[in-house]
């Protein structure tokens, strides 16, 4: 069995060999099947034969790279010195397919160096929001600030330094930036917090993505009681989190739908955020800002560059019917709404 995992990068499908390097872990991470008093069988790839395994279904066209993170039997730096010697021989057998590696905790700075030269794409799992939840479910995984903020900051500076190279070079240099992953749901934890969270790490640190990962009870863990999180609450922090990234919006604005129960409301955050703040429209799509444009439900940044460039060429939005050359015809129903089309929104469409 090979463990293809199809991502989606861009609205373009991507297979990905993604694997553990060894499923054997020290820890006792309270959600984890795979935590230290585990009875599930543990195995382990060698380095040389994970390479070559790789390196066959990407001849063969069955994948476009490989995902190699690790459990952590022991020692950070050994763990990640193994992905590292996968990783090594990989590109020395001619892989220059995507490479995703996930640093261990507590791995050392010449480690997190080397991956990211090697690496189109690393991170650490924050796991977190917070340092007081981190300890609660991660109880025995090192320091949320010394052992996992501090390599992403190491991370950070070393994919900047790199910055310069990735043109000329076939793979690597963490190109695709950095990124990371947080449970959703293990214990009573806010929305607010992670959003406050997601915005320092794309503000502060450059993250390109945040992963949030619902939480599941497994059997024999000490959370298997706890319900599971609502799969509908993570695909609203993604969208929060899109705005906290690409549509200037803060988590400040957002914590203000977060309601008593912790949760962003079950509806587009971004129509619900325009409701709330109403007074923002309508806009003037003729005359309006890009960071106004793309507050308009149904306009993200691509169209307002679109919006930005044909008035650039002295061509206005004149109505309903020019907006949907623009957006489609979905979308341009949709931001019309909040859009001063002159009187020939809407209600001029409809009656024509």
């Amino acid at each position: 069995y090979v463990p293809i995992y199809e991502a989606v990068a861009r609205g373009r499908p991507v297979r990905l060999l993604k694997t553990l390097m060894t499923n054997a872990c020290g820890n006792s991470c309270l959600y984890c099947a795979l935590r230290c008093f585990s009875a599930k069988a543990k195995a382990s790839w060698r380095p040389g034969k994970l390479a070559r395994v790789a390196l066959r279904l990407w001849r063969e066209g069955r994948i476009d790279g490989v995902f190699l993170s690790s459990s952590l039997p022991g020692d950070p730096d050994r763990v990640m010195e193994l992905q590292l010697a996968a990783a090594r021989e990989l590109r020395s057998l001619g892989f220059t397919g995507y490479l995703h590696l996930r640093l261990m905790p507590g791995v050392s700075k010449h480690l997190v160096a080397e991956a990211a030269e090697l690496a189109d794409r690393m991170g650490v799992n924050l796991e977190a929001p917070s340092a007081d939840v981190f300890e609660e479910i991660c109880p025995d995984k090192g320091s949320f600030r010394e052992d996992i903020l501090k390599r992403m900051e190491w991370a950070k500076e070393k994919a900047e330094k790199l910055a310069s190279e990735r043109g000329s070079r076939p793979y690597g240099a963490c190109r695709a930036g950095l990124d990371t992953q947080m449970v959703v749901g293990a214990v009573d934890d806010s929305d607010l917090d992670f959003l406050t969270t997601a915005e320092w790490l794309f503000k502060r640190l450059g993250l390109r993505r945040v992963y949030f990962s619902p939480f599941e009870p497994v059997r024999g863990t000490p959370l298997e009681g706890r319900e599971p999180c609502p799969r509908k609450r993570v695909l609203r922090l993604y969208q929060a989190s899109f705005l906290l990234r690409d549509y200037g919006v803060s988590a400040a604005e957002l914590g203000e739908l977060v309601g008593l129960n912790g949760r962003l409301p079950d509806e587009d955050p971004k129509v619900a955020l325009a409701r709330l703040q109403a007074d923002r429209f309508p806009l003037d799509p003729n005359s309006a800002s890009f960071w106004e444009l793309v507050r308009v439900p149904g306009i993200g940044p691509e169209a307002a560059r679109r919006i930005m460039a044909l008035r650039a060429r002295g061509i206005e939005i004149r109505d309903v019917a020019d907006l949907a050359r623009i957006l489609g015809f979905r979308r341009a129903l949709r931001a019309a709404k909040y859009l001063d089309l002159g009187g020939r929104g809407l209600e001029a469409y409809a009656s024509a």
